[in-house]
């Protein structure tokens, strides 16, 4: 009788110790080592049954079996069957048991088997990945975001990700045991847990609430609010992958590298070897969170060598604040933004110049977090979104100031973010005014002309522009001229030497085109305030848009009559605005 059944059958007896005497005894080694895959199947059989049956007493013997053949036979063997029924398995309970087997067979393995490690973490990143969070955690806000431990399915994850940092413990510190100097980046089993780690990070945690803030306590020394499970998940995976790195921040220029080096990476030997520049073991997403909880959190950092400049932390950190911004699910959003937030506050008063712009990232970082104002259905989004918009050009001096706001103009199609942008280089020129010093040539003279006569006080169609479509920018660019007239009355701008310009490319198109708008407007809520109550909607001329181009629902003649009222006010506001614009025109500043 093989060895394998003489177990089965003494298993099936119950004569447990018996089992326990043929496995250690030496006449059976042979045997065990030639039967090991099929004795470690037989083993996990076992397993699922005492699971099946609830029997917590053959289930913990069914482990201490296990871990017994394991520590006898050849480990790149049983690993195979321990893997494959990893794979096959939908309990967490025979999950969490096998894993402890496992342990046991990964730390037998020396530094050689990297791919057997590799094989082994990714199967139990299959098993974690195989589990969906709910559909609406995606799309939660802030103020929801506490609320999800209450889900079933996120506890379960949660107490998934604390049992497999209890099976990586003892396996990552063996791997941190030798100190070397310089770090490598190809494939090695230290390597290949930090990416391990960085995935778990960067799958389902980023959609939970991993935010604390420092509390109060009470008299008692107990804090008044403690952290999330996910917060407290979070900070374990971060000082395990934090203690393998050596050096927080190593990671911090691969945002930066991956986008570069992505349409050469094959080219090139060197970067094909570093396993951080490979998107399937190393996602840039989960960087990205990682990079999110060390700067955004502050989770660590003060264990980060003191030789990085804030602005290359801030630029580096750039990469990624973009890549949460842009993604698709509204709840990471809220990270990237609160990145974007800690990198600017950490740079406090220091001021970026027109050389960092050469850098791609500002420009795509600028794009993202526009078409987030834009296009975000979450309200706390677009505000936050707008003021870190201001506070991120603020940082720049007064030429990088400039050149952001000139750019942003080009880039940017949606009215009201175009209005935004006015206003915030109007308040700029307003500071400049207020300096006892010369003001800056970037707000004054050429500069200030160029971008009122193209960007500012600009009719995209001539008369024909669709007033109610553009009311944001004309009424903004209205209020911009009325602001440099009646302030720069020393002509300090030099605005008043170019007027007639002024006059003749925007203020008399624009008198002409409200007078038209008004005229043809004033004719259509007549003839709807005359029809009867059945008049089809889609005769009435109103700029609508749909930012989902689905269609509008059908109309009735007292809402028609309210858009029409709407738009007139407008038209009159535009006409009040040009009137008092034109006034101070009149007047002649004083000469210095």
């Amino acid at each position: 009788m093989s060895l394998v059944n003489q177990v089965k059958s003494k298993l099936l007896a119950r004569e447990y110790k018996d089992v326990f005497m043929l496995l250690r005894s030496a006449e059976n080694e042979v045997l065990l080592q030639t039967e090991s895959m099929e004795m470690v199947s037989a083993l996990v059989d076992t397993l699922i049954e005492a699971r099946t049956l609830n029997e917590a007493k053959l289930l913990s013997l069914s482990e201490d079996l296990l871990k017994l053949v394991v520590e006898k036979c050849l480990p790149q063997e049983v690993l195979l069957e321990l893997l494959e029924k990893v794979e096959t398995t939908k309990d967490d309970e025979i999950f969490t048991s096998l894993l402890k087997v496992l342990q046991v067979a990964l730390l037998r393995l020396n530094e050689s088997k990297v791919r057997t490690l590799e094989w082994s973490l990714n199967t139990i990143l299959s098993y974690i990945n195989s589990i969906q969070l709910p559909d609406y955690v995606s799309k939660v806000g802030t103020d929801e975001e506490k609320l999800l431990e209450c889900d079933e399915t996120i506890r379960r994850v949660l107490l998934l990700y604390m049992t497999i940092l209890l099976f990586l413990e003892p396996i990552w510190k063996t791997l941190n045991s030798n100190d070397i100097i310089f770090k490598t980046t190809s494939a090695t089993r230290k390597n290949v847990v930090i990416c391990f780690i960085l995935q778990l990070i960067g799958n389902h945690l980023i959609y939970l609430d991993v935010q604390h803030k420092p509390c109060k306590t009470t008299d008692a020394g107990v804090p008044e609010d403690a952290k999330t499970y996910s917060r407290q998940v979070a900070e374990d995976l971060m000082s395990t992958v934090c203690s393998l790195l050596g050096d927080p921040l190593l990671l911090l220029p691969y945002g930066e590298r991956r986008l570069r080096w992505s349409g050469r990476r094959h080219q090139n030997n060197t970067l094909t070897q570093d396993i951080f520049m490979n998107e399937e073991k190393c996602p840039i997403l989960a960087l990205a969170m990682f990079h999110y909880l060390l700067l955004g959190e502050d989770v660590l950092l003060n264990t980060a060598p003191t030789v990085y400049t804030q602005r290359y932390i801030f630029e580096m950190g750039l990469y990624y604040c973009t890549k949460l911004i842009s993604n698709e699910n509204i709840v990471v959003h809220h990270k990237g933004l609160i990145l974007a937030k800690k990198l600017l506050d950490k740079l406090g008063p220091e001021m970026l110049s027109p050389d960092n712009l050469d850098v791609e990232i500002h420009r795509t970082f600028c794009e993202s977090l526009s078409n987030l104002i834009v296009f975000s259905s979450n309200e706390k989004h677009r505000k936050d979104g707008t003021l870190l918009l201001r506070n991120y050009i603020l940082q720049f001096d007064s030429e990088g100031r400039y050149l952001v706001i000139a750019n942003l103009f080009k880039m940017v199609q949606h009215n009201g973010l175009h209005s935004y942008v006015a206003t915030i280089y109007k308040d700029l020129v307003s500071k400049e005014l207020s300096c006892s010093s010369i003001p800056s040539t970037w707000y004054t003279g050429k500069s200030l002309k160029h971008l009122l006569l193209t960007e500012i006080c600009v009719l995209k169609n001539g008369i024909e522009t669709d007033l109610v479509e553009n009311a944001d920018t004309i009424i903004t660019g209205l209020n911009v001229l009325r602001f440099l007239l009646l302030r720069d009355r020393l002509n300090q701008t030099s605005i008043w030497e170019y007027t007639r310009e002024i006059e003749q490319q925007y203020l008399d198109p624009l008198r002409k085109s409200i007078n038209l708008a008004k005229a043809h407007f004033t004719e259509e809520r007549s003839s709807i305030a005359q029809a009867p109550e059945c008049i089809n909607s889609n005769s009435v001329d109103v700029s609508i848009s749909m930012m989902n181009g689905g269609s509008l629902p059908e109309l009735t003649k007292e809402k028609r009559l309210e858009l029409l009222t709407h738009a007139m006010n407008q038209f009159d506001l535009m006409e009040c605005l040009l009137a008092r614009v034109l006034d101070f025109m009149c007047f002649k500043p004083f000469t210095a």
